[in-house]
């Protein structure tokens, strides 16, 4: 830069051009030209003289502007010319000349160019052009007055022209400046090639592009320079949005951006390729002398380097952050050497209470006995030593794991990282796991039943106590050695079970084995066993659990025995011996018919249960099983079939044959019993016999054959045998039992059995408003009573089935009765085969479901010696229909001699008193007495009666007074057909009690 002095002395030292001198030049010819013009007052050769000094101006002055550098000659023209001047005004008229203003020429000149003593000189000069004329030649032509002259032009000399001299140098100085100045400036412009340097003037049009622009955009100076295209390389949306943030026009935004001395910020400039760039661009305004603003000056620096670095930085930063933050129960912290924490990330951090923490000393965040602890850790970390520790979270008190890393310094700032990792579950899960492996081998040293672990070859790793004392062994005789050493002789048992482990892929496999201790004693075991994979580099091994069943291997052959032999009697049940019969039938039928069936029932056994109890019974039961199983051979089977009933199957003989053993047990039941006392000297056998060669020629079932021919023994008095012919010529009584049989089983399948109802009355309203359901048979047109047929139904297995038809068409009868009176109940008779039987359950459940009738309205009768039969089975099957919602009846109560216990034991809602008592009790006081006792005991319990056999007014009196609820009988009405008992019983006409008409007594199913 130029100091003042200098440029001042630039300024003076500036060249003069011609184009400057031209106006000096003219106005002196001017001058020259009035003087030549006449008149005169010229002294002889004063003329040429002027035009002389006028020529040798102009050469001097000519000389002075050509040359490049000043000399003596700049200064001689102009002082020149004031001798110039003197002449031509001497020569115009002296005091009269108006030439004295060309004073001002050489006086102007040499401010304008000339130095301080050149103007000095004027100065000088400048009163000697009046005064040596006024002195040397005076008046008249130089006037006195020209002393006002004098003063004038000298102190323009004096006083003005330095003024100019000043102001010229001074001007010349600032343009110096300016030239100097837009030198620096097209240098820096032209030299700046790393920055874009843009002016512009106040409406945008670009007024220098510099190097470092063209470098930066692409464009040249001179393409671009003079253009007023605001979209040349700036982003439009971006000034829209910068236009939109300001509040201004588009157009504005760069001089609003400069006026409000907004700082640098990033914009997008398009290169003339089309590619983009993003630089940082910083605006100032540009001003004249005087302060006007006159432009604007952008200058931009490519950032995009460093931009997309920082995105990258931030965006790994982000990532980081989010990595951090995912990171489950991991808190990090950066602090500086003075513990105050600078970033805090991680996902345990916002359950920790951390978040936001920022600038906070870690003392604050933490609670005294942890910041010991991490102050510790940071100053080990900040020596260059990674540290690591343990403390329990201040906010939550969960256990956490820490540790404290060393971090490249930030200048002269030392950080640490500091890691901490929630370790509560996983010491939670570390405590879990070694108190289930403390359980675990509690377990297994504690388990009940014996347990190893093998290895794959079957050799004992482990065996807890329980295993030891089954084999009776000591622990270190038991491990090392294989477990298959315990197995009987030439068993292999256990290694094929091995074998199927190791192929199950890990699945229990089970079996059973006998392992032999050291006693010599057999042990029936049960094996459960599974593969387990060896944790890390651990071989793999078998786990075997060893339960003695020894214990339950009797339990099961004695639960086996008592399912196929009689409680009571150890004899084979119906089960086992059906099974046994058929076997002996399938060999029969493949090698020819041999062997021969016995069927045995005690006569008069129930009088014994009924007076004596069912212990006596029992005690006779197994007596007679006793004298059974002693009187045949080892081949033959015999068992109890149920009550009082026994079968016999001889697997070799003839007839002869079975006719020897029926007749030998038929005497020495008679001599057994004979020596016992009581009613139990009555009890004789009744046996009926059939071969299997007599079996081959009947259709029916065997056991159904041997039924009859026992009922035949019995109507032929009992305490005798009877044999079923082998000829086919059947006995009167068993071939009727099967014509019949075949009778019930046609009339099933033909549908040829027919319901009549008979009325029960209500003993307190007079009504009826129930029935029971009573079967009969059609025999061409007339009707067989079931009395005819119901026993052999019995003996035949058929009575399920006749009982599912009964129910199925009584429910259907009840869905019309319903209809025409809604409380109207139905009482049917079951019989006790019937009772718990699947089937008749199946029937009741689907019929009521079918024809959609109130369970309610259906009773279900069960005669008191059907119950007996079996207790149990009726209570349940009683249970079971009750919860359904049916409702029972016991009927014929009384005629038993344990009647009573039954009414104890069993489920009822009506007790239907048995005809004996009801009958004769307008005669019989003790008819009368039982019934009213029967009466008592049945209100009691909250049961309701009914009273069968009503065929007299005096025997209704009699129920009637004595609280029977209902009656049942010919005086209240016969049984009818369905369509003849709703005209007669559910008719508005109809009336209470009706005559009983000539004939014989139902008799109920």
């Amino acid at each position: 830069m130029l100091s003042t002095e200098g440029l001042s002395k630039h300024a003076q030292t500036a060249r003069p051009t011609a184009r400057a001198a031209a106006p000096f030049c003219l106005v002196a010819a001017l001058g020259v030209g009035s003087a030549l013009l006449p008149p005169y007052h010229s002294r002889g050769g004063e003329l040429w003289l002027m035009l002389l000094v006028f020529g040798a101006t102009l050469v001097l002055f000519a000389v002075s502007l050509y040359r490049r550098e000043r000399t003596w000659v700049d200064p001689v023209a102009p002082l020149l010319f004031f001798v110039f001047l003197g002449l031509a005004r001497d020569l115009t008229g002296g005091t009269q000349s108006g030439l004295a203003a060309l004073l001002v020429l050489p006086i102007l000149w040499l401010a304008l160019t000339g130095t301080r003593a050149d103007l000095w000189a004027a100065t000088a000069a400048t009163p000697l052009v009046f005064l040596v004329p006024m002195i040397v030649v005076g008046p008249p032509t130089y006037q006195i007055e020209d002393w006002r002259r004098v003063l004038g032009w000298t102190a323009f000399a004096v006083f003005v022209a330095p003024v100019i001299q000043r102001m010229v140098q001074q001007l010349a100085t600032e343009t110096r400046r300016a030239h100097e100045a837009g030198a620096e400036t097209d240098g820096i412009m032209r030299g700046a090639v790393l920055s874009s340097i843009i002016s512009t003037d106040l409406d945008g049009t670009i007024r220098s592009f510099s190097a470092g622009a063209e470098e930066l955009l692409g464009y040249r100076a001179e393409d671009v320079v003079g253009r007023h295209d605001p979209s040349l390389f700036h982003d439009l949306t971006e000034i829209v949005e910068a236009a939109e943030e300001l509040g201004v026009e588009p157009a504005a935004v760069f001089g609003a951006l400069t006026q409000a001395a907004a700082p640098t910020r990033v914009w997008t400039y398009i290169r003339a390729d089309g590619s983009r760039v993003l630089v940082r661009l910083a605006l100032t305004e540009l001003h004249d002398v005087v302060g006007n603003i006159t432009g604007y000056l952008g200058v931009a620096v490519d950032v995009t380097t460093a931009v997309e670095a920082r995105r990258a930085l931030a965006q790994s930063e982000a990532r980081w952050r989010v990595l951090m933050d995912h990171l489950p129960d991991t808190t990090v912290v950066m602090v500086d050497e003075k513990c105050t924490v600078k970033v805090v990330a991680g996902a345990g951090a916002r359950a920790q209470g951390l978040r936001g923490t920022e600038g906070r000393p870690l003392a604050e965040v933490s609670n005294p006995e942890n910041f010991i602890i991490l102050r510790d850790l940071v100053d080990q970390a900040l020596q260059g030593h990674e540290a690591s520790g343990e403390l329990a979270a201040t906010a939550t008190g969960a256990e956490h794991e820490i540790t404290v890393t060393p971090l490249p310094a930030d200048g002269d700032e030392q950080r640490a990282l500091i890691l901490g990792r929630n370790v509560g579950a996983e010491r939670g899960r570390e405590r879990a796991l070694v108190r289930a492996k403390q359980r675990a081998e509690r377990l297994f040293e504690d388990a009940p039943h014996g347990v190893a672990v093998l290895g794959l070859d079957g050799t004992v790793i482990q065996a807890n106590a329980a295993m030891v004392s089954l084999v009776d062994m000591s622990r270190d005789q038991l491990e090392g050695h294989l477990l298959s050493a315990l197995s009987r002789p030439g068993d292999s048992t256990l290694d094929l079970h091995l074998d199927h482990v190791l192929s199950s892929s890990g699945a229990p496999v089970e079996a059973y084995w006998t392992l032999r201790n050291t006693r010599g004693e057999d042990i029936h075991v049960g094996l459960s066993s599974r593969a387990l994979s060896g944790a890390d580099d651990s071989d793999d091994v078998v786990l075997v659990n060893v339960v003695d069943m020894s214990e339950r291997r009797r339990h099961e052959l004695q639960l086996t025995h008592l399912a196929d032999h009689d409680v009571v009697t150890g004899l084979a049940n119906r089960r086992l011996f059906e099974r046994e019969l058929e076997t002996h039938l399938d060999r029969c039928r493949r090698y020819g018919p041999t062997g021969a069936l016995l069927l045995l029932d005690l006569d008069h056994f129930k009088e014994v249960n009924d007076t004596l109890g069912h212990a006596a019974g029992d005690q006779l039961i197994i007596s007679i099983a006793t004298l059974l199983r002693a009187h045949v051979r080892s081949s033959d089977v015999v068992a109890r079939l149920g009550g009082d009933e026994f079968a016999i199957l001889l697997t070799h003989g003839d007839r002869i044959a079975a006719e020897t053993v029926a007749r030998s047990i038929v005497a020495k039941v008679r001599e057994h019993t004979a020596t016992l006392d009581d009613t139990r000297r009555r009890v004789t056998a009744s046996v009926g016999v059939v071969t299997l060669q007599a079996a081959s020629w009947h259709a029916s079932d065997i056991l159904a054959l041997a039924d009859m021919t026992m009922y035949d023994a019995k109507d032929a008095g009992r305490n005798q045998y009877a044999v079923l012919d082998e000829d086919c010529s059947q006995q009167p009584r068993s071939g009727a039992r099967l014509e019949w049989k075949s009778r019930i089983e046609q009339a099933l399948e033909k549908d040829e059995f027919v319901l009549h109802l008979q009325p029960v009355q209500d003993l307190r309203t007079g009504e009826i408003h129930a029935a029971e359901a009573l079967l009969r048979l059609r025999d061409g047109d007339g009707l067989v009573l079931p009395s005819e047929f119901i026993h052999i139904a019995e003996r035949a297995g058929l009575m399920p089935a006749v009982d599912a038809w009964v129910v199925e068409h009584a429910v259907e009868m009840l869905t019309g009765l319903r209809a025409l009176s809604p409380t109207f109940l139905l009482e049917v008779n079951l019989s006790g085969l019937s009772i718990g039987n699947p089937e008749t359950e199946r029937v009741i459940v689907e019929s009521l479901r079918r024809h959609d009738v109130d369970p309610a309205g259906l009773i279900l009768e069960i005669t008191e010696t059907a119950a007996v039969a079996d207790v149990v089975a009726a209570r349940e099957f009683a249970e079971r229909m009750t919860a359904l919602g049916c409702k029972f009846a016991l009927d014929d109560f009384g005629a038993g001699f344990g009647s009573f216990y039954y009414l104890k034991h069993l489920l009822f809602d009506f007790v239907k008193i048995d005809g004996e008592f009801v009958s004769g009790c307008h005669r019989s006081d003790v008819d009368r007495t039982i019934l009213r006792s029967i009466v008592g005991i049945a209100r009691d319990l909250g049961k309701q009666t009914v009273a069968e056999y009503v065929c007299e007014p005096a025997v209704l009196d009699v129920v009637r007074a004595e609280g029977v609820d209902h009656a049942q009988g010919f005086l209240v009405g016969e049984p009818v057909p369905y369509d003849e008992f709703v005209a007669r019983f559910l008719t508005p006409t109809q009336h209470g009690a009706r005559p009983v008409p000539a004939g014989t007594e139902s008799v109920p199913i």
